[in-house]
């Protein structure tokens, strides 16, 4: 039954929420702020996105989320029709990743990943479904790999692998095929170590000298585009850190170390202000440097503590979910945004290579601030129809 009951609703949820995106069109200002008479426009975008974002969360928490489960069969080809659409728009930056409007660009993998996983979650839990079989196991696999293949060649490889911690989760939470689930997952763990090292050991395309490290040079590694190898080696080795490739990484470490405990006040970061930190990824991919320079260790952890209290109502949500479909989007949902937010503040302190993954309600972005949005809504409707324990 569709419909919103302020009774039945989690309020913590809402309150979290708001105060996620009051901070972020706050730093975003920050993040843009030049003079008093030039502050940048962003954060009205921003604010307009919250909005458009706000009635996805509450169109999503009216309508009973069963309704999905056919709906998602419609969602899914479409998803995959928009990720195969961006292909016929001009690159940026080298990548295919978004769909040109009027006045607004729409970036298909923001929308594909949870619609990945509600699709998941609905081919998992019909009703005449061998978990025991192979087929159905293979199934799953087609319906992941489909659309994080396609997030992959735009390239947006950060993209197509954080979705994958929250499908794997929902397939062992199942039992489909745990052993072989579990074998799977080390392989690839082990094909990514090999990378790191191959890459580590491949010769960069910048080095000229034909005696430099001969012995140890490895034949070009076809896999990944050159720029993500300069992140792997910015990652693994410090030489690299005041090179072009590390400039980010080097900066983004020093502003969010300079903010020692109270930060140094809003408006007031030097690394932002004075733009050793890149404008042009200040208010998106690294906000929660601006975050951490300004308002310090004190306002960083009230912003964790934050994700931490949402993430919880989420889980909540989960356990509490009246049906298998609920339970699964719930966790999933749950499992996703915690790999963005873990991803994205930990290449900000460089325990992680750097990617282009936002940080969720955060960083500057309308696909990404209404497909979170739209999650949280979600949730709200399966904690509105909760079995009460």
């Amino acid at each position: 039954m569709n419909g919103l009951a302020p009774k039945k609703m989690d309020w913590g949820l809402h309150a979290t929420l708001l105060l996620l995106v009051a901070s972020s069109v706050s730093f975003i200002f920050s993040a843009q702020f030049q003079t008093l008479s030039s502050t940048g426009g962003i954060w009205m975008r921003q604010l307009i996105y919250a909005g458009l974002g706000l009635i996805g969360y509450l169109f999503m928490a009216w309508l009973d989320y069963r309704k999905w489960k056919r709906a998602i069969s419609w969602f899914y080809p479409i998803s995959i029709g928009l990720l195969l659409l961006v292909f016929l728009f001009p690159e940026i930056n080298g990548a295919h990743r978004w769909i040109y409007l009027p006045g607004f660009s729409l970036q298909p993998s923001e929308l594909a990943k949870p619609i990945m996983l509600i699709m998941l979650a609905a081919y998992i839990c019909a009703p005449d479904r061998d978990l025991a079989s192979y087929k159905t196991f293979f199934g799953c696999v087609a319906i992941i790999a489909l659309p994080a293949l396609l997030i992959a060649i735009e390239p947006d490889l950060s993209s197509a692998l954080v979705a994958l911690p929250a499908a794997l989760f929902v397939l062992l939470y199942t039992g489909i095929q745990r052993r072989f689930l579990l074998v799977s997952t080390a392989l690839l763990l082990l094909l990514a170590l090999l990378i790191c090292v191959w890459v580590t050991l491949e010769r960069p395309a910048s080095s000229t000298s034909p005696d430099e490290d001969v012995r140890f040079s490895l034949p070009t590694l076809p896999l990944l585009e050159s720029y993500q190898k300069e992140r792997i080696r910015v990652f693994l080795s410090d030489e690299y850190d005041t090179s072009g490739s590390g400039w980010s990484k080097l900066q983004a470490q020093v502003a969010v170390g300079s903010g020692g405990f109270y930060g140094k006040g809003f408006l007031k970061g030097t690394q932002n202000m004075l733009g050793f930190l890149p404008r042009t990824v200040a208010p998106t991919d690294f906000i929660f440097c601006v975050i951490a320079e300004e308002s310090g260790f004190c306002g960083s952890m009230l912003i964790l503590l934050l994700y931490l209290f949402l993430l919880y109502r989420c889980l909540r949500t989960a356990w509490r979910a009246p049906d298998e479909f609920g339970r699964m989007c719930a966790l999933s949902i749950t499992i996703l945004l915690f790999c963005h937010v873990f991803i994205n503040i930990a290449m900000t302190i460089g325990l992680l290579p750097i990617t282009g993954l936002p940080l969720p309600l955060m960083s500057y972005g309308g696909s990404c601030m209404i497909a979170t949005m739209g999650m949280l809504g979600l949730i709200q409707s399966i904690y509105q129809r909760r079995r009460i324990r």
